[in-house]
Order: structure tokens, then C-alpha cells, then sequence
């Protein structure tokens, strides 16, 4: 599926098994720990995206990265909605994931504060929380939220919102 190739060798029984697996390099996927400053000049493939993930528990956050590195796309991260909102200003991502319960400001207010000082050029926003009731969508959509993922997340409605997301033209505002 990826172009890579596993081969199995063995000099018979008792003896070990040697296992090769080759993928090829992906490109546009920054290393992890590669320091960027400022807005990053990245040669994305076509499917590949700027991702933001503001997300306080570093379980979660970790979680998100590795799906979504492994989806190819180059992920940011941030641990509070100050952060949060100061990388989204300064990544420019094309998706971002926002917890609604941030220290510092909570996901509305850096929506709010995105709004404020768009550009017209607004990132696919996706609410992350664990507030889940009616009343909690409605709220998120009046934000200014393009989707609204409840916590645990299963990887599939990741890939959902990545799949919308990249049916988008990078840079593209979502309202």
C-alpha cells in the first residue's frame, strides 16, 4: 500500500528468522524535534497537511501526533489555549484539533481570538472535548467550530475529519 516491501529469510528450523521491512522515505514530514521558526516552508505532497494539535493532556496530544505523522501530515503542538492560539498564528495549519477544557483560555476563546484576527484565512477548526450533550454541539458550532470529536477518540473519526479536510484546498476558510 505504501510502495515498501517485507522480505522473511530463514537457514531453516532452529536457526532464526531474519525479517526485513522497507518503506520509502516520506517527504514533506518534518523529523520529530526539528526546530522550525516562524512559519515553516514545507514540500508537502498533495494529501499532506499543516496540522495543530492544542490539546492539555499529554497522553492525548501524543496520541494525535503519532496518528497523524503517520498519516503523513507535519503536526504542531501546543498544551494551552495561549500557546495554542500564538501557534496557530504563527504555523498557519490547515487543521487544528482544540481542547475545550485549556488552561490559560479554554477552545472557545481561541476560536474567538482566531476569528478576531483572521485574515480570511482560517484552519478547519475541530473541537476535542468530552462535553458531549446537545446543548455542548451547539455551542461549539455557534463558536465557530467546523466539527466536534468527544473524547475518547477513536482513530477512525480522525481519519473522517482528515478525509473532509483534505477534500479542502489547503488555506482554504472553512465558513
Amino acid at each position: 500500500m505504501h510502495g515498501g516491501s517485507v522480505v522473511a529469510e530463514s537457514d531453516g528450523p532452529g536457526r532464526g528468522s531474519r525479517f526485513t521491512v522497507r518503506l520509502p522515505v516520506a517527504t514533506g514530514v518534518p523529523a520529530r524535534g526539528e526546530q522550525r521558526t516562524g512559519r515553516p516552508v514545507v514540500n508537502r505532497s498533495s494529501w499532506g497537511r499543516r496540522v495543530l494539535v492544542v490539546e492539555d493532556n499529554d497522553d492525548v496530544r501524543a496520541m494525535l501526533r503519532t496518528l497523524l505523522e503517520l498519516g503523513g501530515h507535519e503536526v504542531h503542538e501546543a498544551a494551552d489555549g495561549p500557546s495554542g492560539l500564538q501557534a496557530a498564528i504563527e504555523v498557519g495549519p490547515d487543521i487544528a484539533f482544540i481542547d475545550i477544557g485549556l488552561p490559560g483560555i479554554d477552545g472557545y476563546q481561541v476560536v474567538q481570538q482566531l476569528r478576531e484576527r483572521s485574515d480570511d484565512r482560517l484552519p478547519m477548526l475541530v473541537a476535542l472535548t468530552g462535553y458531549g450533550r446537545s446543548e455542548d454541539r451547539q455551542r461549539m458550532e455557534q463558536a465557530g467550530f467546523d466539527a466536534h470529536l468527544i473524547k475518547p477518540v477513536e482513530p477512525s473519526r480522525i481519519d473522517a475529519v482528515m478525509a473532509r479536510a483534505l477534500r479542502r484546498e489547503p488555506g482554504s476558510s472553512a465558513t
